[in-house]
């Protein structure tokens, strides 16, 4: 799912409470877009500045945290208030989807492996 960029872009201004969030999250889960753009546009600044420092690329970024929308929308149904805060719930997927980002661009071929280490 992407975003239109006139939808896309986050609003400076807006500022949501816990709640707010919390309950277009509860949107979210049931289909509702306009609650996931609220969400993306109260969050995307936050959760792409710790996307940005984990992988050091605002290029990578952008594509992970797109990619982390989308587990938000795949998601929503499994946030659950008495949990965790709703941002502490988002930043855990972006920073999840960054580190997993992260491990892959790490990890050497097998050919790379010296021959007595592979099985």
């Amino acid at each position: 799912m992407r975003l239109a960029a006139s939808t896309a872009e986050p609003l400076a201004t807006m500022s949501v409470t816990r709640d707010q969030l919390a309950d277009d999250l509860a949107k979210v889960a049931a289909g509702d877009v306009a609650a996931f753009v609220r969400v993306y546009q109260a969050t995307s600044r936050k959760l792409f500045g710790v996307v940005v420092r984990i992988l050091g690329r605002n290029d990578l970024a952008d594509e992970i945290l797109q990619e982390a929308y989308v587990r938000v929308w795949q998601r929503a149904g499994d946030f659950s208030r008495d949990q965790s805060s709703p941002i502490t719930w988002l930043v855990t997927i972006a920073r999840n989807r960054a580190l997993d980002e992260k491990r892959r661009k790490v990890a050497r071929p097998l050919d790379d492996v010296p021959d007595y280490l592979e099985i």
